[in-house]
């Protein structure tokens, strides 16, 4: 559904220039229209971002050791040894 919403408000900008709406039902309906797009590629963004920022994310973590698993060290002599 929020695909289709910017086709439709461009489309009710375009129609509103082609017939003009008389008085403030025109700025009505042209501010619903614009505000419609404004807010659509206003979600676009955020979602970009976001999905960047979780793709990041996942890459810091497939770097990183997890913290589950201890650090295997080099035991001396007369020494335990973690696993």
């Amino acid at each position: 559904m929020a695909k289709w919403i910017p086709g439709a408000a461009v489309f009710g900008l375009l129609c509103l220039m082609i017939i003009p709406a008389p008085g403030i039902w025109g700025v009505l309906i042209g501010a619903a229209c614009v505000l419609a797009i404004v807010g659509s590629l206003c979600m676009l963004v955020l979602d970009r971002v976001a999905s960047a920022i979780l793709v990041w994310r996942a890459r810091m973590r497939a770097r990183r050791p997890s913290p589950s698993r201890s650090r295997v060290v080099h035991a001396g002599s007369r020494m335990t040894r973690k696993v």
